[in-house]
């Protein structure tokens, strides 16, 4: 069965998106090595901010995350296609991810956690909190939710953090890796 053309392409960009250096990793919102891998994620761009390096997020949900299907829409329904915004409330989530971790929602309700993203919407981005859940709802919010998946079963993509740089699999990185690793990586692409 082919994959649906979606109304944009898989991921959300932070740099220059003409970068001669791309970084594309696929995460999940709920990984313990997802938010590993974030704030030196961060910490790169941060680093190389203004130079030839991009950074491409396909947020995935893993099966074995039942929460993160549900965060994951109230990052797109938070961010409405600004990566800016997308940027900051992933950070901030990935900071409160042991509060919708497996153990913390054994006996919670689906509602619960939609009332919880909706909670942590409110206080980071200071939105409305019905519009917001309205949002969340929408088809295009659904579209950019399951677009990631479908584009990481192409490249083959079944576990979080995956890195690709310039679309080589095979990378010196991961989610235990320093910055220094990472520009250990990055700058010789760069010369």
């Amino acid at each position: 069965m082919s994959i649906p053309i979606p109304h944009r392409p898989s991921g959300v960009l932070l740099g220059d998106p003409a970068a001669s250096v791309t970084i594309d990793v696929f995460v999940d919102i709920q990984c313990p090595h997802s938010r590993a891998i974030w704030p030196n994620l961060m910490a790169v761009m941060e680093h190389y901010k203004g130079q030839s390096v991009s950074l491409k997020t396909h947020l995935i949900t893993l099966s074995n995350h039942r929460q993160a299907w549900d965060m994951s829409l109230g990052l797109f329904a938070l961010a409405e296609g600004d990566s800016e915004k997308f940027y900051r409330f992933a950070t901030f989530l990935y900071e409160r991810q042991d509060t919708f971790y497996n153990g913390q929602f054994l006996h919670k309700t689906h509602e619960d956690l939609r009332n919880l993203v909706a909670d942590y919407a409110v206080e980071h981005g200071k939105v409305d909190r019905e519009a917001f859940i309205e949002r969340m709802d929408s088809s295009d919010v659904y579209v950019q939710g399951r677009t990631p998946i479908r584009y990481a079963a192409t490249r083959s993509v079944w576990a979080t953090p995956t890195v690709f740089i310039n679309n080589a699999g095979l990378v010196p990185v991961d989610h235990h890796s320093s910055l220094e690793d990472w520009q250990a990586a990055i700058d010789p692409l760069l010369k």
